[in-house]
């Protein structure tokens, strides 16, 4: 019982992982979280494997000692690069779970044919989104393409900006999307551009993000588990590694009002 009560830890490079957040509170109104933003080495898909473990294995060694139920990679890249490394070292801990096969499950059951996938340069080079597509016997038809720009504009609050527009365009226009019937935001920032990317396709195309699909799988973890909270027994906490006035604004929006946030800087 005692450990049902425990917040859920989650993370990400900075303020995308907060769109998984929300999604997670809206379906487990009764549980709470404890949030970190890597904000201080943003962008991840930048990142080789082997720094974004690093980083990753530093976090989630925080968010044990907190203590927490479960732990979220909130983050496609650090999903696609880590989950398997953290799981191997801290399998008898805590369960972690990545943002990925989640939106591959659901997409398959929607019965997408034609799938787009727009993310960082990490996350497309890993291949981890067809290769989980094959693993589930799937015959979807996957372009996949890098946009690295887009998370560190939504990174800087540049979001419904002619910023946004004007690399979205730039980006979108890529012929190889044109025939899909569906489109990845396989970032966890990129919900915050959701429909700016719905309005460039003129609302023809079904958009699928991570946030949904997880909130579901965890939901569903917790409760085979006994581990859902009956009662909500704390406030969530939000932790950065560095201070940023777009993570707090971003925050702020979601939350309907000032978020309290406090620094932490890991042990590099």
């Amino acid at each position: 019982m005692y450990k049902a009560q425990l917040p859920i830890g989650i993370f990400d490079s900075g303020i995308g992982g907060l769109t998984v957040a929300k999604a997670i509170e809206e379906a487990l109104p009764h549980e709470h979280f404890i949030y970190f933003g890597d904000t201080l080495h943003m962008p991840y898909g930048d990142r080789s494997p082997e720094v974004i473990r690093g980083y990753c294995r530093q976090i989630v060694e925080f968010l044990i000692q907190q203590p927490v139920k479960l732990i979220i990679i909130a983050c496609n890249s650090a999903s696609a690069l880590a989950a398997g490394y953290l799981r191997q070292l801290y399998w008898q801990e805590v369960e972690i779970m990545g943002v990925i096969r989640p939106v591959i499950q659901e997409m398959i059951t929607q019965h997408v044919e034609k799938l787009g996938i727009i993310g960082t340069h990490a996350t497309i080079q890993s291949g981890i989104y067809p290769l989980l597509a094959q693993e589930y016997h799937s015959e979807m038809d996957i372009f996949q393409m890098a946009t690295p720009l887009l998370a560190p504009m939504i990174e800087e609050g540049l979001f419904d900006s002619e910023v946004s527009k004007a690399l979205l365009h730039q980006y979108l226009s890529n012929p190889g999307f044109s025939d899909r019937d569906a489109i990845l935001l396989a970032c966890t920032h990129y919900p915050l551009i959701k429909n700016e990317i719905d309005a460039f396709f003129n609302g023809r195309k079904s958009i699928f993000d991570n946030a949904g699909p997880l909130a579901k799988a965890a939901k569903k973890y917790l409760s085979e588990n006994r581990l859902l909270a009956e009662n909500r027994m704390g406030e969530n906490r939000f932790y950065v590694s560095a201070q940023t006035p777009h993570f707090a604004k971003t925050a702020s929006m979601f939350y309907g009002g000032p978020v309290e946030i406090e620094t932490i800087l890991l042990n590099n």
